[in-house]
């Protein structure tokens, strides 16, 4: 009896060891990420889409991937005569490091407007600052959602050191997953 309750005691100590994520910490908030990134807008709505089982499918085909929630929030920004400045979501990706979250801003034309990272952990925001200071951020404005966020952090190779550089591919992560949702799921 006490074997049972003893190894899997034994044998979850290095499954803990795998996850080590800390205390997560708001870079930014969503209301400033959002105003940032809509300049122009007066109006703010919130648009929420439940994820259909079609929509699910095509999400995780995309990029294997499935949402913890299944309403995901759209925040459209429009000026005082009704005309479209964008949208915002949120996307996240989670490592062995904890998560790492972007405001992704899309703009009427459907192309990345502004990316900003509103979310890390106390261990990667070292890193991940300093991932966004070499500016790659901005690399990705203009591309669709057909589009690799990706190629913005491939310049950074043997510029910054391992962590920042893993940072900034998790970074483009959570945008290839923003884009995708907001690909599938918004329409204006």
């Amino acid at each position: 009896m006490k074997a049972r309750v003893i190894l899997p005691a034994l044998l979850g100590i290095p499954m803990l060891a795998l996850f080590h994520p800390t205390p997560v910490v708001k870079l930014v908030e969503h209301a400033d990420a959002i105003r940032q990134s809509l300049k122009g807008a007066d109006r703010f709505f919130l648009h929420t889409v439940t994820i259909g089982r079609n929509d699910l499918a095509t999400i995780r085909h995309s990029v294997s991937y499935t949402p913890d929630d299944p309403n995901i929030q759209f925040y459209v920004g429009k000026q005082g005569d009704g005309t479209d400045v964008g949208v915002v979501l949120f996307a996240q990706a989670n490592t062995v490091h904890g998560p790492v979250e972007v405001a992704l801003a899309m703009t009427p034309d459907r192309k990345i407007g502004k990316v900003t990272v509103t979310r890390a952990t106390v261990e990667t925001k070292p890193w991940v600052q300093e991932a966004i200071a070499t500016g790659f951020l901005d690399d990705m404005r203009g591309l669709s959602t057909t589009d690799n966020p990706g190629t913005a952090v491939t310049p950074l190779k043997g510029k910054l050191g391992a962590m920042p550089y893993f940072e900034a591919e998790v970074i483009a992560a959570a945008v290839k997953k923003g884009l995708v949702l907001y690909g599938v799921l918004y329409r204006s």
